[in-house]
């Protein structure tokens, strides 16, 4: 263990060989471990198993339930799987009171692994090893979940829940360490900390959580927790794509792709100058929108349209898109609509107040120049010429009136 002295594990095994010889079942347990990973003594799993087998006789607890995950599981091409003789030493390792064995026994119950399935002998197998102190992963886990949620009779507690998925983490539970990942992303629980995030994220796809890949892309992307690569980005998220079944998570990768051809290389700490890919964006964004409504891609599409990339110029489509993202609260899109309706008026404005004013000119124009004929034309040489033959009418009728026979006549 190192406790006082330099830790030198092949001085361990030399002192715990000397031990075994001495017939010491604890330094065969111990020295068969070393075998077992080839750490400080030559990696041998035949003479291990042996070593488990003959401490286990001399009534080592701990070698019983180890030969029993042994047989159970096997090691390829070294360890033969017997599960019968597994489920065997399992109830040996159990009847002596071993908690984790109880365990084992109830999940051999559940999957009728070297027993036949039952699953009421499972339940009564879950709950010994749970009074016997024995927490399972999976019980962890539910537990964690029921403090996130505030479910299950417990109030509420993100920092207790995010202890306990620590907990299932480090017991190897995948999903756990998944979203203890997000927590520490999120600062949900625990103070914010992208390395923690980073490092939990990638142990959790380890552990087979591929979830979690989504959340070491977006590390990947932004550069938190280590150095932004928007190529390795988009490698992590098509990586979490396969085997997702949630329709609104997908579709939120979807549109962390979208993003990733949309900015390019802008954000790209390595230097990779990595073009923006328009159409691709397109596409990947109108995969997000029929997954699910994720309000960032139909603003993002908005952008698209009011811009001309990948899409056709359109301004009204942004703006239904615009519509759909505000409707769900995207901020920017908010933000958007409210500064075209702002415009919208001002245009309104700049187009009615000219257009009105020009209007009243005209018609002030066209009223005086009908006013101006009118005295024109009462002025005109039309309407002279009008009163002369006015005049002559009536001096030509003075002259018809003259008596005939008058002197003054000429003759």
């Amino acid at each position: 263990s190192g406790e006082g002295v330099e830790r030198d594990l092949a001085k361990g095994a030399e002192w715990m060989t000397k031990a075994v010889e001495k017939g010491h079942a604890k330094a065969m347990r111990h020295l068969a471990r070393l075998m077992f990973m080839g750490q400080g003594a030559e990696k041998n799993p035949k003479r291990a198993t042996e070593l488990l087998e003959e401490s286990a006789a001399k009534g080592d607890i701990q070698s019983t339930c180890m030969l029993g995950k042994l047989f159970m599981e096997g090691i390829p091409e070294e360890v033969p799987k017997d599960q019968k003789k597994g489920f065997q030493y399992l109830v040996k390792a159990a009847e002596a009171g071993d908690a984790e064995s109880m365990h084992m026994i109830a999940v051999a119950y559940e999957g009728g692994h070297g027993v036949a399935k039952d699953s009421d002998k499972a339940k009564v197998w879950r709950k010994m090893a749970e009074q016997a102190g024995f927490h399972s992963p999976d019980t962890v886990f539910r537990v964690a979940v029921a403090h996130f949620q505030g479910t299950d009779g417990v109030p509420r507690d993100h920092g207790k829940a995010a202890m306990l998925f620590k907990k299932a983490a480090e017991m190897g539970h995948g999903v756990a360490a998944g979203n203890l990942a997000r927590f520490f992303y999120f600062g949900t629980g625990v103070q914010q900390n992208y390395v923690q995030a980073y490092e939990w994220a990638q142990k959790a796809v380890k552990l087979g959580e591929t979830d979690a890949a989504m959340t070491v892309g977006q590390c990947c992307e932004f550069g938190h927790g280590t150095a932004p690569d928007h190529q390795l980005a988009l490698q992590w998220y098509f990586f979490c794509l396969n085997g997702m079944e949630a329709k609104s998570t997908r579709a939120r990768v979807y549109y962390y792709i979208a993003r990733c051809y949309y900015k390019g290389g802008s954000h790209d700490g390595i230097g990779s100058q990595i073009q923006a890919d328009h159409p691709k964006t397109v596409y990947w964004l109108q995969r997000s929108i029929e997954e699910g409504t994720i309000s960032d891609a139909h603003n993002m599409m908005g952008d698209l349209y009011s811009r001309g990339h990948g899409v056709p110029k359109d301004i009204k489509k942004a703006e239904e898109h615009w519509g759909i993202a505000a409707k769900h609260g995207n901020e920017s899109a908010m933000e958007e609509m409210h500064a075209r309706e702002k415009h919208t008026w001002k245009e309104h404005i700049l187009f009615w107040v000219p257009t009105v004013l020009g209007l009243v000119l005209l018609a002030l124009v066209l009223g005086y120049f009908v006013w101006k004929y009118k005295e024109m034309a009462s002025e005109s040489w039309f309407s002279k010429i009008q009163e002369i033959k006015l005049n002559d009418n009536d001096n030509f009728e003075k002259d018809d009136d003259a008596p005939r026979g008058d002197a003054s006549a000429p003759e």
